[in-house]
Formats: structure tokens, C-alpha cells, sequence
């Protein structure tokens, strides 16, 4: 695929900064949204989970076909997807138009998110490199909440996801017509329906989708409810929160390239290991926090939770070759993004009977037994079965 290398990375940076802005607008106006449509944290939970939901029903498909016909077709039926998406939102009287809208943005940003990163990782050789650098332009998306509060209290939230739909059209538009693909046909859907399941037969997959899983409903969970935890938990005021909230996105704009170049070159289960250790502390430590300080240190922390993605990609990428990639990173996302799009829904159901600190608690312990099986299976298995052999 003859793709101009400087067009592609721009448009592609420039949809995912849309994509990962755009799943931030729910948190960080959940106050507005409550109060001008009537409902509460658990409607506000249901809404998350079935962006998120949805946004893990179109890895595959959105992979597969691609696979087959192309990723520009499918990336700029995304891009136009989500502008749809928050054009209703924009004008949705009641709750259930705005479900449909969250629905909608979780079908876009989905179908954009596999193919974006087969096309990345079909132009460029230092993947780790270039999917660091798209990484780093999600997480400088954090400064969405700075820039949001106070445009949603100027001119209104509805406005804002007026704007966000107009910037989303214009995008999608410059997008078909200046990036360009190559017609080719690499596999059939059967063929790549088939190349999808198979990647449940390779133990390293596994045992790295469920480190993943595990990840992304921590991370989902946090990104979900983190200012509304530290304006009603911590007593922190609304502006405060949103430029906190912000910061874990600040560092994952250096930690994750790092993260992503460090994955080329270094052993990739230290790192995972690490990345462990450091998130379970950081959820731990804004549950004990009673500073503002230490609230601040335990929440850029989290930013390592996230951090995670860019090596998981870079390993995958690299095993799979190009013309299955789309199918099996669709069907390996579809599962993770499945079953971690469920977090927003248990914590607003969990927050009826516990408090966010004990969500936050229970975060750091999920984390930590994670790291621990990871040890066993990848180191003390290994011994155990060369003694038994001995």
C-alpha cells in the first residue's frame, strides 16, 4: 500500500486526538449532563458501558473488513460515524437519543481504532516508534477537561459537541479525499474470520489479552469516574479536578513513547511487569491520599495504567503479518474492549452500596494478583516443570 507517510500519520493523529478527546467529554461534563438531562450516576454508567461496548463489537468486523477491501474505506466510515454521532448528541432532548449517540460514538470510534493501527503499522518498520507517537497524541487529548469546563459553562455542553461534530466532518472529509490506498484484496472474510480465532491457540496471546482485559476495565473505570471521585470523594473543587484529571494524560504524552520505544529494544515482560507494580501502587496511593498533593502524585501515576497499550501493540503488530493484522488485532481487542466496557456499569451500580475509595482499592489488589500470576506462569511454572523433568 502506497500511502504518503507525512499525510497519513497527520490524518491519523488528528482522528485519534477526535476519538480519545471525544471519550472524555462524557466524564468530564457528567455534572452538566446529569442536570440537564435528569439522571444519575448509574444512567451515566450504562451510557459509558455501552460506548464502550459497542466500541469493542467493531474491532473485528472493522478489522476483518478491512483486511479485505481496504483501511481507508473503513477509517473514513468511522470518522464520518462519529461526527453523526455527536451532531445527536448535540441536539438530544431525553435520555435515550443521547444512548443512542453514546452507541453511535462507541460503533466510530471503534471502527477507527483497529484500522488505525494496521495502517500505521503497515507503512512503518519501528512500529514500537510510531505507535508510541500515536499514543502520545490520545494522551495529549488529556487537556480535554482544561478546555471543555469552561466552554461547557460559556456556551453550553451542547454547543461543545456541536463543535466536536463539525471538527469530526471536516476531518473525515479532508481524510478520503488526501489519503490515498492502493486497491487490493489480501483475504476472504472466511479466511480472516478464521485468522481472528486463531490467535486463541498461541498461550503468549492469551496470557497477554488477559493482562490486557484486566488493564483496560481498570483504566475504562478510571477515565469513567475520576472527576466526579475527586469532587464528591477528595472535596476537590470542579476546576482543580479537571486540570488533575488532565495530568494523567500529560504523562501518558511522555510515558508513552517511551514505553513504546523502550518495547523495541528491551525485554517485553520486564516492562509489562513494571507497568504492573507502578499502576497498582498509583491506584493504592489516591486511596490513602489525604493531601491534595498526594491525590495529584497518586493520579499522574495511574498514567502507567494506560501505558500498557503501546507495548501490547508493538508486540502484536510485529507477530502478525500484515494482511491477517486487522482481523486478528480486531478479535483480540473485540474480546478485551468486551469485557472491559462493563466497568463503567459496576462501578455506578457499586457506588449505591461502597464508597469510590474501596472501587479504587479494589482496583490496586485486581492489578497486583494480575502481576503475581504473570510471575508464576512466566517464571516459577517454567522451574517447577524443569525440576519435575530433573
Amino acid at each position: 500500500m502506497e500511502w504518503d507517510k507525512k499525510i497519513l500519520l497527520e490524518y491519523v493523529t488528528a482522528a485519534t486526538f477526535l476519538v480519545f478527546s471525544g471519550r472524555l467529554l462524557i466524564p468530564t461534563l457528567t455534572g452538566n449532563i446529569e442536570n440537564s438531562l435528569n439522571i444519575t450516576h448509574t444512567e451515566i454508567g450504562l451510557g459509558m458501558t455501552l460506548l464502550w461496548l459497542f466500541y469493542g463489537l467493531m474491532q473485528f468486523p472493522s478489522g476483518l473488513v478491512s483486511d479485505e477491501i481496504g483501511r481507508k474505506p473503513i477509517a473514513s466510515f468511522a470518522i464520518f460515524t462519529f461526527a453523526i454521532a455527536f451532531l445527536i448528541m448535540s441536539f438530544s432532548p431525553n435520555y435515550i437519543l443521547f444512548l443512542l449517540s453514546l452507541i453511535l460514538l462507541g460503533i466510530g470510534f471503534g471502527s477507527f481504532y483497529t484500522v488505525s493501527l494496521s495502517m500505521i503499522s503497515d507503512k512503518f518498520r519501528n512500529k514500537g516508534k510510531a505507535i508510541g507517537a500515536q499514543s502520545a497524541i490520545a494522551s495529549l487529548a488529556g487537556i480535554t477537561p482544561l478546555l471543555v469546563l469552561p466552554l461547557a459553562d460559556s456556551i453550553g455542553w451542547r454547543r461543545l459537541t456541536l463543535i466536536y461534530a463539525a471538527f469530526s466532518l471536516i476531518i473525515g472529509i479532508l481524510f478520503y479525499r488526501r489519503v490515498s490506498e492502493k486497491k487490493q484484496r489480501n483475504q476472504v472474510k472466511r479466511e480472516g474470520l478464521y485468522n481472528g480465532v486463531k490467535i486463541f491457540k498461541d498461550s503468549n496471546v492469551t496470557l497477554l489479552l488477559f493482562i490486557n482485559a484486566v488493564m483496560a476495565f481498570v483504566w475504562i473505570g478510571i477515565i469513567s469516574f475520576l472527576p466526579i471521585y475527586l469532587i464528591e470523594e477528595k472535596g476537590i473543587s470542579e476546576t482543580p479536578a479537571a486540570i488533575i484529571f488532565s495530568l494523567i494524560f500529560f504523562t501518558g504524552l511522555f510515558i508513552r513513547p517511551l514505553i513504546g520505544h523502550l518495547s523495541d529494544a528491551y525485554s517485553k515482560r520486564i516492562i509489562i511487569l513494571t507497568i504492573l507494580f507502578v499502576s497498582a501502587l498509583s491506584c493504592f496511593l489516591i486511596t490513602q491520599a489525604s493531601s491534595i498533593f498526594l491525590t495529584t502524585l497518586g493520579v499522574i501515576l495511574t498514567a502507567t495504567v494506560s501505558a500498557f497499550f503501546p507495548i501490547r501493540s508493538n508486540y502484536l503488530m510485529n507477530k502478525w503479518p500484515s494482511k491477517t493484522r486487522g482481523a486478528k488485532m480486531g478479535m483480540y481487542s473485540t474480546v478485551v474492549i468486551i469485557f472491559s466496557s462493563l466497568s463503567p456499569f459496576i462501578i455506578g451500580l457499586g457506588l449505591n452500596n461502597i464508597s469510590f475509595n474501596d472501587i479504587f482499592l479494589l482496583f490496586s489488589v485486581i492489578i497486583l494478583i494480575t502481576a503475581f500470576l504473570v510471575i508464576i506462569i512466566k517464571y516459577l511454572l517454567p522451574i517447577l516443570r524443569l525440576l519435575k523433568i530433573g
